[in-house]
């Protein structure tokens, strides 16, 4: 599959991906996806999307606290 970006070839992959939908960020684990090896575009099958949206939806996930280094952006 090439990369709808810039067209390099992708390869599949299995592991963690983030997602942010409607305002609200998601950390998907050990999940399948095609990754560019250059510019690092990641995509999802659309099975998989649909059955994550379905999950989303259905509000069959759990909520964890993680922490997260932020930076300030103001620099420049």
């Amino acid at each position: 599959m090439k990369c709808a970006a810039c067209h390099s070839e992708m390869v599949k992959k299995k592991g963690e991906i983030e997602l942010r939908i409607g305002g609200k960020l998601y950390l998907v684990r050990n999940v399948s996806y095609a990754e560019c090896c250059s510019c690092g575009e990641r995509v999802l099958s659309p099975e998989v999307s649909q059955m994550l949206y379905n999950k989303i939806k259905n509000k069959e996930y759990t909520e964890q606290t993680i922490t997260v280094p932020v930076l300030d952006g103001t620099y420049g």
